[in-house]
């Protein structure tokens, strides 16, 4: 499920995002992705950071987990924060961040890599 360079990373506590050699974040435990953590967009892009719209009632837009494909819904600003209950996996095994709670049926994913977003804190309650 993750890539060879994830396996040699060690894990600083359970719930703690894990950066890979990439700048690409993973969960600390591979089979729990859930991991309610509030986020900073640090992506430099003066037009923001994209994130890529899923009506979940609908199913995805493009059949598959391709969600680099997905319609744009909004960008986040850098320095905007913003909540994530877990990190999901592309169909390219890329890590991507579902942006919003776990509860609602619109939801949108930004990429899970340093190069766009940091992890700014644990929060106290599950999204």
């Amino acid at each position: 499920m993750l890539n060879s360079d994830y396996s040699s990373i060690a894990v600083a506590s359970e719930s703690r995002p894990v950066m890979d050699n990439n700048g690409d974040y993973h969960p600390s435990d591979p089979n729990n992705p859930h991991m309610s953590w509030e986020w900073e967009v640090v992506d430099p892009d003066p037009n923001g950071l994209n994130c890529r719209y899923l009506n979940r009632s609908e199913g995805s837009p493009t059949g598959s987990n391709d969600f680099y494909n997905y319609p744009v819904s909004n960008t986040l600003m850098r320095g905007e924060m913003f909540n994530s209950p877990q990190i999901v996996y592309d169909d390219r095994n890329l890590p991507w961040l579902w942006v919003g709670s776990s509860s609602t049926n619109h939801i949108c994913f930004v990429r899970a890599n340093s190069s766009f977003v940091r992890p700014v804190r644990v929060l106290d309650f599950r999204l």
